[in-house]
């Protein structure tokens, strides 16, 4: 068993996180072979049955995290969806359990129900509503699993679980305890907590589990809004890590065979282009996409050169709502760093030589 983490509620958001695009979760296939997402509402024996309620609200919560996983992956100029369980029609099925009364509170214990119902299939991972009250959210992966980034980790065989309790029920949670199952946050990872999770905030997988660093969270990721995936696509999710990041060479949920790079969405291309500083103690690569729904997303290497004669560089980013400088502490000399910039409409850089507080030798123009 991997990743059994439980999540502290904390205003579970009824709607997708701004930033993030509507979306629908696609037709895969012809619904039911290979690995798969299968959704799952289960209620005591005795309890009013609610599917008829639940199924539309099921789907619905599918439809935005298939949406919060396609955002992360047009943020590395890729595509990515949830390969679920569907109908003929493309909306994702709901199977609709029973499971003893004296098991409905614990989300384990409805996932061992489960199983003795039949739902326990190697490629499939379950994501179970259930009725009852416990933990907000568990999720796991029965065969384990670790940070190798081979197709043969046991993370890309089930059943996997992801379990959450009525008093939890939302889009995030759900996601959240998905992507264990998925296997994010491996301790390896550059911001990974001792308890499975991330602490570079802003992200859907990242709270004070109790294991956390020396300062606690902190905003690293240059994001607007929370509730997304891999914020800075360094830590579990990248459709294009660049060679020798971390995620070049362990386990990226963005391999995983629960998902598919085929679908809508892609990003496109506009240009890459090298920025210098003005006096050459730094550079950028920056590449830029338009997404299909009309915003922007940008991603760059921030390279400050060993022999600068200033500490660090900072990406000065431009769009609509202003200028941000990434990252604000600076990039320290003689070392590299990968950010990713989202906006509205545009997105123009310049490079400087400094950190955000204390700036200077910036690239003459903006691109």
């Amino acid at each position: 068993m991997l990743g059994l983490s439980t999540l502290v509620p904390a205003a579970a958001a009824a709607q997708a996180p701004d930033g993030i695009a509507a979306n629908t979760a696609i037709c895969s296939g012809d619904g039911v072979s290979g690995k798969r997402v299968q959704l799952v509402y289960a209620r005591a024996a005795g309890d009013t049955d609610r599917f008829a309620e639940m199924q539309p609200r099921i789907q619905a919560w599918a439809d935005q995290i298939d949406g919060a996983v396609l955002e992360a992956a047009q943020r590395t100029g890729g595509v990515r969806h949830v390969r679920f369980v569907h109908h003929a029609n493309c909306r994702p099925t709901v199977v609709n359990a029973t499971v003893p009364a004296s098991e409905i509170n614990d989300g384990v214990k409805v996932a061992e129900a489960l199983k003795r119902l039949g739902h326990n299939r190697t490629d499939r991972k379950y994501l179970v509503f259930y009725q009852g009250t416990h933990a907000c959210g568990l999720g796991w992966n029965e065969p384990g699993g670790d940070d190798r980034p081979g197709s043969d980790n046991p993370l890309n065989s089930g059943p996997g679980w992801a379990t959450v309790d009525e008093g939890c029920w939302a889009w995030n949670v759900a996601a959240h305890e998905l992507l264990h199952s998925l296997g994010a946050v491996q301790g390896s990872a550059p911001h990974a907590t001792t308890g499975g999770h991330c602490w570079d905030d802003q992200d859907i997988m990242c709270y004070d589990d109790g294991g956390l660093p020396p300062g606690g969270l902190k905003e690293e990721c240059p994001k607007a809004f929370g509730d997304i995936i891999d914020c800075n696509n360094d830590d579990y999710f990248s459709t294009a890590p660049a060679a020798g990041t971390y995620l070049a060479g362990h386990w990226n949920v963005a391999n995983s065979q629960f998902l598919t790079a085929s679908g809508p969405g892609a990003p496109v291309y506009t240009g890459t282009r090298e920025v210098r500083t003005a006096r050459s103690g730094a550079t950028a690569y920056v590449t830029k996409y338009q997404l299909p729904d009309g915003r922007w997303t940008a991603k760059a290497k921030i390279v400050t050169n060993s022999g600068s004669p200033f500490y660090s560089s900072v990406l000065a980013a431009r769009t609509p709502a202003g200028v941000r400088y990434i990252p604000p502490a600076g990039v320290p000399r003689g070392t590299a760093a990968y950010v990713t910039v989202d906006a509205s409409t545009s997105i123009d850089f310049k490079l400087c030589e400094g950190n955000a507080s204390a700036k200077g030798g910036c690239t003459a123009t903006w691109w």
